[in-house]
């Protein structure tokens, strides 16, 4: 019930709410201590065996894969178009990778990688959860917001939904002035062409 949930639960559920919406910049992370391993196809993204290494993902923005002879940014598909056009990546040989997907909390490559390579990754995290009230907000300058949101979060625990109505249009209000406040958004539309067929045709 409302009475077991404590100040920072309501500052958490207010931080990730925030983060559900839009990745501000103070939560996008460009990490290059990734890398592969030699016939591994398949890297947790935070914990695990071959793990890459990352602090609190959200989603995966882009991959460099960053070699003397042929650096290239790997092209993410779909887990349905991947396992469509490459029921078993076993068959191929393995090489330097092309194209990713993420499948849960992993990613999964092909090729398979047949050595080590370095990868640079730009991806948005999830903010660091408070635990106390000296703890910091990963947020810059958006302290409004967030006592709004975790304002929101309480009248949502106390079902009190006549102040919700109240605090969700300031938090939305409040959420587009913060997103307004980035200035130029790293967004452009792109279309990809019809196609007929389920070849695959690998380029190295």
């Amino acid at each position: 019930g409302s009475s077991d949930v404590c100040s920072s639960d309501l500052l958490n559920w207010a931080q990730k709410r925030i983060a559900r919406v839009y990745n501000f910049q103070e939560l996008s992370k460009l990490y290059t201590g990734a890398s592969t391993v030699a016939d591994v196809k398949i890297y947790p993204l935070a914990t695990g065996t071959n793990n890459l290494g990352l602090t609190r993902p959200k989603d995966i923005n882009s991959i460099r894969l960053i070699d003397a002879s042929n650096s290239r940014t790997l092209i993410r598909w779909s887990q349905r178009k991947f396992d469509r056009k490459i029921p078993r990546p076993e068959n191929y040989s393995t090489g330097r990778p092309r194209v990713y997907i993420r499948w849960g909390n992993n990613l999964e490559f092909f090729r398979i990688p047949n050595a080590v390579y370095t990868l640079w990754i730009r991806y948005p995290q999830w903010p660091t959860p408070l635990n106390s009230g000296s703890d910091t907000t990963d947020f810059e300058n958006k302290d409004q917001l967030l006592v709004t949101t975790g304002i929101l979060e309480t009248y949502l625990a106390l079902e009190a939904y006549t102040d919700v109505q109240v605090y969700m249009a300031l938090f939305v209000g409040q959420l587009h002035d913060a997103i307004k406040a980035e200035g130029d958004v790293d967004w452009e539309p792109e279309g990809e062409p019809f196609g007929g067929g389920d070849g695959y045709t690998y380029s190295s």
